[in-house]
């Protein structure tokens, strides 16, 4: 009985350490994601949702938020936790919109090696 309470404490504080280390890996995943939309696209972004996929899956976590005093303009993105690089932007009509006038959004500006 000693020994099933001893292994149910100990596991207990594992799952307290690895909620520890997820949350430390979201906040550096949201920082990442803030720095990229701003310097890659000028955006000032809220970040409104973040979860990080199980290790087995991949190693991301994906966010979700929208350009600051703007709430329809939605994006979502992925940031690898393992080397902070952030992908797969998706973004609502209204972003897009908004980066195509601003002329920031991909494949909008001229391509100068061609």
């Amino acid at each position: 009985m000693m020994v099933l309470i001893a292994l149910i404490l100990i596991l207990g504080g594992c799952q307290k350490v690895n909620k520890d280390e997820d949350a430390e890996l979201i906040s550096k995943a949201k920082a990442t994601a803030v720095q990229y939309l701003k310097e890659k696209y000028e955006l000032d972004v809220e970040i409104t949702y973040a979860k990080k996929m199980p290790t087995y899956v991949n190693s991301e976590i994906d966010i979700r938020g929208h350009v600051m005093g703007h709430e329809k303009q939605e994006f979502s993105i992925s940031v690898d936790y393992n080397n902070q690089k952030a992908f797969g932007l998706g973004i609502n009509p209204e972003l897009k919109k908004v980066l195509i006038e601003n002329g920031t959004y991909p494949n909008t500006q001229n391509d100068i090696d061609k």
